[in-house]
């Protein structure tokens, strides 16, 4: 909505207005489905004397997180919308959430007065953390990854596990879906049952509280600890990591109730998140507390809540390698199409070999150059290409893998930057900085690069990535689940499948949630020379070879 105040825009002429006129910034970094940021905007922002002393006194800059990922990460108070004053140069000096207007009124002026009575000092302060910041560490001579990191990550997930409501910590209660993808692999590699209750209390405490049970689709967190109060924005990464845990415990338990949530949540993003002509998935639908509150027949005269028909295609690529998995547990080659429609328009309108993947679509290809674009359209393609076996999709893997080590990686202090440097960057993006659960990712898909090409490089990146965060990951609790499965996967290696002829073993393989599978499908009425007289599926762990298997069932058993 619009505003009293004159916001600008983020960039070179904001900030030099800022510093000629010796100003504050006034960074409101808000997005179209949140709720708090609207209530904002009406109240705080709307009014006649809050929208005077911040056009006379500060410089206003309002940013979408959504479009900007670099800037949510380095200025977010902790949630949004986040209220952050900054000095000229763009460091923070105070800051908050939601603000409402006597609150607003009293922190302009309190920031505003001090800033004027410690200038010197503030600038100071920031020079002190910006060196700290920057300062590198050395990996140790020695230092190994090793199981005990995952048993560590393991007890954190135990320890905060709410045993009454399912999910993790108290309240607000959010999903945490790569949790349950570490507790669904820990319950595959031990048969340890405490493993997959857990992960199946909080699908079902999710189910009956944060779901849509009239449109389907899910909420982005509950205000409470039982879930039973929703902020009503439906978001498409929060949709794609659950997506991927009811199909994963559909396939591990064959219950036809996660089946059955699966479906719907597919049948939600096809109707309201998706483009079916073009492939691609939007960003998200708005909160309306007024619409989800109304019962089945009233919401029939409803108009739905806005949704924002942006593609950002880190969320696409997490959506797009759930809906190969789910596609391939559900049977369902309908899903895995539109996932393959997908990764050809994003190939297609928002790569080039040169700049790599870009952050956003809305008609154009806007904004290149951030990590978790390419770490995410590599992971999905790497899944779009074992269901595929399309030898295009092989060549762009290697050629964006390639491209995101050149670029990202750090060599000298390993790990990798959430972005490339440009040169007309401003305020704290002038220093990149390695994200660690981007940075856990990341190892992920390397060591997943590596299991597919065995080319050295990949798993070496992998390894010195994790070892860079060997004495910081217990500081993110349950949050280093990912971290705890990059390090699986070094540790036990790749799972090596070739099937002969028998496609339809391929979704018994994709539809796992074990990470180190590599899958290969040889058409024996197009390949001559094999190596394999038999079909079936031949299943490689290290040294150790079983085959020819028949039996989806017995192929999954060995997929441990």
């Amino acid at each position: 909505m619009k505003t009293k105040v004159n916001w600008l825009e983020w960039g070179k002429a904001s900030f030099e207005k800022a510093k000629n006129e010796d100003k504050l910034i006034l960074l409101d970094l808000t997005a179209v489905w949140c709720h708090w940021c609207h209530v904002m905007d009406a109240a705080s922002y709307s009014d006649d004397e809050i929208a005077k002393t911040i056009n006379n006194d500060f410089v206003p800059i309002k940013v979408y997180i959504d479009k900007r990922p670099d800037l949510r990460e380095r200025y977010n108070m902790g949630g949004f919308p986040s209220t952050v004053f900054l000095n000229p140069d763009g460091y923070v000096i105070a800051g908050d959430t939601y603000a409402p207007p006597e609150r607003l009124k009293l922190m302009l002026e309190a920031v505003k007065g001090e800033y004027k009575k410690r200038k010197d000092e503030i600038r100071k302060n920031i020079q002190l953390i910006e060196e700290k910041t920057n300062k590198e560490k050395e990996i140790k001579e020695g230092d190994k990854i090793n199981e005990v990191m995952i048993k560590d990550v393991l007890l954190s997930v135990e320890d905060n596990f709410d045993s009454f409501y399912g999910g993790f910590g108290l309240q607000p209660k959010f999903p945490v879906p790569e949790a349950l993808d570490l507790l669904f692999i820990q319950y595959q590699n031990t048969k340890s049952k405490k493993y997959l209750d857990m992960a199946l209390k909080t699908l079902d405490g999710m189910h009956n509280g944060i779901y849509d049970k009239i449109d389907f689709g899910f909420f982005r967190y509950s205000v409470t600890q039982d879930w039973k109060m929703p902020h009503y924005e439906k978001m498409l990464d929060t949709n794609a990591g659950l997506l991927r845990n009811y199909a994963v415990a559909y396939n591990i338990t064959k219950m036809e109730k996660y089946k059955k949530i699966a479906e719907d949540t597919i049948l939600y993003i096809t109707k309201f998140l998706s483009n079916q002509e073009n492939g691609g998935f939007y960003g998200s639908q708005d909160a309306d507390e007024e619409f989800y509150h109304s019962r089945q027949e009233e919401r029939k005269n409803k108009k739905q809540p806005f949704v924002d028909k942006t593609i950002y295609v880190d969320w696409n690529s997490i959506m797009i390698s759930s809906y190969i998995k789910a596609g391939a547990a559900l049977n369902d080659d309908k899903t895995t199409d539109f996932a393959v429609k997908t990764v050809d328009f994003i190939l297609e309108n928002c790569y080039d070999s040169k700049n790599g993947v870009f952050h956003f679509y809305d008609g154009k290809a806007n904004i290149n150059g951030l990590l978790c674009d390419n770490i995410y359209f590599l992971n999905c393609l790497i899944d779009a290409y074992f269901m595929a076996q399309n030898q295009e999709y092989l060549e762009k893997i290697n050629d964006l893998a390639d491209f995101v080590l050149n670029n990202f990686y750090d060599n000298k202090n390993p790990g990798f930057f959430d972005r490339l440097p440009k040169e007309d960057d401003l305020g704290t993006l002038k220093h990149r900085s390695k994200q660690f659960l981007e940075n856990s990712f990341s190892a992920i898909v390397f060591l997943r690069l590596y299991f597919l090409t065995k080319n050295g490089k990949y798993r070496q990146s992998a390894e010195s990535t994790l070892l860079n965060f060997a004495d910081s990951y217990l500081n993110f609790g349950y949050f280093s689940a990912m971290y705890a499965v990059a390090a699986g996967m070094l540790l036990n290696g790749e799972i090596k499948v070739d099937i002969v002829n028998r496609k339809g073993m391929v979704n018994a393989c994709i539809s796992s949630i074990n990470p180190r599978i590599v899958v290969n499908f040889i058409d024996k009425n197009k390949k001559k020379s094999v190596g394999y007289e038999i079909e079936g599926a031949y299943v490689c762990k290290g040294a150790l070879c079983k085959g020819p298997i028949n039996d989806n069932k017995k192929l999954e058993e060995e997929l441990t």
